[in-house]
């Protein structure tokens, strides 16, 4: 009688390896994904100060404001210098205060004037020639 039952069969090393740096990979590419994509800031105090700003509204469930936020940092000094840029996250009470204000959801970009009046807006820009369009449109 062979002792089939009590015999285990053992995963090899390399195996065990690959399937943990694959893990950690995964892991790692989650949380890459998942950091913020540009530094603007969201302080909305600013709104009325004075000098224009361009608001996106932003949901971290959602990738879109992610992406507008990306092709904003592609704007030229020139451009970011003529205005205040701002977030305002759906997940903080200013930022769904300013939602409920301007009518906007994630990835919809609003440009106010230094009173804080709404210039114009562009709904989910898909590219930064849409953002330059509203830019040059109204400053």
């Amino acid at each position: 009688m062979s002792s089939a039952k009590g015999r285990q069969r053992r995963i090899p090393t390399a195996v065990k390896l690959g399937f943990m740096g694959l893990l950690i990979t995964m892991v790692l590419v989650v949380g890459w994904q998942n950091l913020p994509r540009g530094v603007v800031s969201t302080d909305l105090e600013v709104i009325g100060q004075g000098k224009p700003v361009l608001v996106l509204t932003r949901d971290v469930n959602f990738v879109g404001g992610g992406e507008v936020m990306e092709l904003m940092g592609h704007l030229s000094t020139e451009e970011r210098e003529q205005v205040e840029m701002r977030v305002a996250h759906l997940g903080q009470p200013k930022g769904q205060a300013f939602a409920r204000q301007f009518s906007t959801r994630d990835a919809d970009l609003v440009l106010l004037d230094g009173q804080g009046e709404m210039l114009g807006r562009v709904d989910h820009p898909e590219t930064l020639e849409h953002i330059r369009h509203l830019l040059q449109q109204h400053l």
